[in-house]
This record gives structure tokens, C-alpha cells and sequence, in this order.
């Protein structure tokens, strides 16, 4: 099954703060095994502004490159993050090497 198949049942939101969440994420997965459902998918989400500090990158550069290139928060984030990754591999002898 592809994931253009899939449709949301439910959405949880857990507080990861809370000692509490890994009993009540596990509870929320017993309630749905126990409606019939054998498998889910797990899609983790979280702010812009907690992503960017989380991964130390700087707010004024993600704006500047989001409005110049209109492009959506998660591509800019990835775009940054990517941001020099490929230097010194051997990424471009690769490509025509065939």
C-alpha cells in the first residue's frame, strides 16, 4: 500500500514532557488494535521555530530564503540542513561514471 492510500483515522497529540506519554501513547495504540487495526503510520510534527532551534539554524536566514524562493517551511528547513553535505564527496564523479 502507498501512502497516497492511506487515509487518517485519528490524530494524537502527546506531550513528550509529560512522564506520562509513553503509557498513554501506548494506551491510544491498544485502542486502535483493539478496533480492528493491524498496522498505522506514525508521522512526527513539530513548529518551524521548534525545528530551527532544535537544529540550531538561524531564523533570519530560513525567512530570507523562504520568501525569496516561496517555498514551503519543511524544504527550507531541509535545504539548510542540507547546506554543504555534498562537499568533498564523490557525489559529482558519480553522476558520469557509467
Amino acid at each position: 500500500m502507498s501512502n497516497k492510500e492511506l487515509i487518517e483515522i485519528k490524530s494524537i497529540q502527546i506531550d513528550l514532557k509529560d512522564d506520562n506519554s509513553a503509557e498513554i501513547f501506548k494506551q491510544k495504540l491498544a485502542e486502535l488494535k483493539n478496533k480492528g487495526y493491524n498496522s498505522v503510520t506514525i508521522e512526527i510534527k513539530t513548529s518551524t521555530e521548534e525545528e530551527l532551534k532544535k537544529s540550531g539554524l538561524n531564523m533570519d536566514v530560513f525567512k530570507k530564503i523562504k520568501d525569496t524562493q516561496d517555498l514551503p517551511d519543511c524544504v527550507v528547513i531541509n535545504l539548510m540542513l542540507a547546506a554543504g553535505k555534498l562537499k568533498g564527496s564523490e557525489f559529482k564523479l558519480g553522476l558520469f561514471n557509467e
